[in-house]
């Protein structure tokens, strides 16, 4: 079921492809937590282990500025966790590791908080409810590196192309699809991104797209959106668009090598032939810019294996929104999810039919290509519900129907 999405979010790729390291769970606001690895130290200096350790991918030790991150860090080690404090030199205070100031302490902690701090010292948290500190014990243990990575959600691109290329002042956006199967799926790639398989209408448009193309990895050409007119070798555009430049390689066309339209992208004049429909090449596809507008839930009616996403996907996921998937009568709904959510407070349930169905999946944190499927409806209900979606990029998902 994973292929149905596989094509859609391969446009997406660019942007929602920075999620959280392998394991750790995305809580709140956009916040990555967990276990990193697990090593020995040396404990009067496991505060400067843990933080060099962390920032291999690029993220933090443990930083607690309230009960509630108390209460979570200390749930995960029944013993200790070692924490990101540490000594400021210039002004002899304790500091977390961000630089950021101590504006929480929990109940019971050691007073050498509250005084100069020294080098060679190290703190944990304990399950007690208390901060234990220690300097030059050099016991060597085992322990857990436990870490912190920050997620922060993508800025609309100023040329509303945003996961596609801009060609300057054309106002338009392009991306070369993945390899299709034929001319019918190279179609599909870009019906499924709300995309129509290029057309071109000037040099400078033929050479970004041969550029485009180069880049992306398609070197041996790319289906372009034309088919024969019915006029001779005459071709026309199936966007409805006026066929008012070509490109063709010198003696082509020939109507016995078949209808469909590429780009060969192996040399630089991007010249054009035409192929066999059953070829199997990239797709050119196109769209319109798109302006930046406040996130609102639309209605649908939402069509099978188009891709679908929360409002304001990626850039915003703080709007709730229904979402009523129906099929052919006889038949089930299965839908495949990709959710970034925080697991403190944004969920999305999903039910077996409409209103009073039941809930088949409730789903948070950080999901990839799940399938869910209705057991008795051909109608699912999808329900994106945030609270405060911070820093989190939201739903996408696809959905078609199955027999079983």
């Amino acid at each position: 079921p994973g292929d149905m999405l596989r094509l859609s979010f391969f446009w997406l790729f660019p942007i929602i492809n920075s999620s959280c390291p392998d394991g750790f769970d995305l809580f709140r606001d956009g916040q990555c937590r967990g276990k990193y690895m697990t090593m020995d130290l040396w404990w009067d200096e496991s505060q400067k282990t843990v933080i060099s350790k962390c920032k291999e991918i690029n993220g933090l030790p443990i930083i607690i500025h309230s009960q509630e991150e108390q209460d979570y860090w200390t749930s995960k080690e029944p013993v200790w966790i070692a924490i990101g404090l540490e000594c400021n030199l210039d002004t002899n205070k304790w500091e977390w590791a961000d630089g950021s100031p101590i504006d929480y302490k929990p109940p019971d902690y050691d007073t050498a908080l509250d005084q100069d701090c020294k080098a060679g010292c190290s703190w944990s948290a304990r399950a007690r409810n208390d901060w234990w500190f220690g300097c030059d014990h050099h016991n060597y243990t085992g322990a857990d590196i436990w870490c912190t990575t920050q997620l922060e959600q993508p800025v609309p691109s100023a040329d509303g192309c945003d996961g596609f290329a801009d060609d300057s002042e054309d106002g338009v956006c392009y991306q070369i699809g993945e390899s299709a199967e034929n001319w019918q799926g190279a179609q599909m790639i870009c019906q499924q991104f709300g995309t129509k398989v290029a057309s071109i209408h000037n040099d400078q448009e033929n050479a970004f797209i041969r550029r485009l193309a180069m880049s992306n990895g398609a070197a041996n050409g790319v289906f372009l959106g034309a088919m024969p007119s019915g006029k001779g070798n005459d071709y026309s555009w199936i966007d409805g668009t006026d066929w008012d430049y070509d490109h063709f390689n010198p003696g082509f066309p020939q109507s016995a090598l078949g209808d469909c339209l590429a780009m060969d992208t192996s040399k630089t004049d991007g010249y054009w032939i035409n192929m066999s429909c059953s070829s199997q090449l990239p797709v050119a596809c196109v769209r319109e810019q798109k302006p930046v507008v406040e996130p609102f839930c639309a209605t649908g009616p939402w069509k099978q294996e188009e891709l679908i996403t929360s409002p304001g996907f990626p850039f915003s996921a703080n709007t709730s929104c229904d979402y009523f998937l129906t099929v052919e009568v006889g038949k089930k709904v299965e839908a495949v999810i990709e959710l970034e959510a925080n697991s403190c407070c944004d969920f999305l349930e999903i039910y077996d039919g409409q209103v009073g169905g039941a809930l088949i999946a409730n789903l948070t944190g950080v999901v990839c290509s799940k399938a869910v499927k209705t057991t008795t409806s051909n109608t699912m209900r999808v329900n994106w519900q945030p609270n405060g979606g911070v820093n989190v990029r939201g739903l996408a998902m696809s959905f078609r129907g199955v027999l079983r």
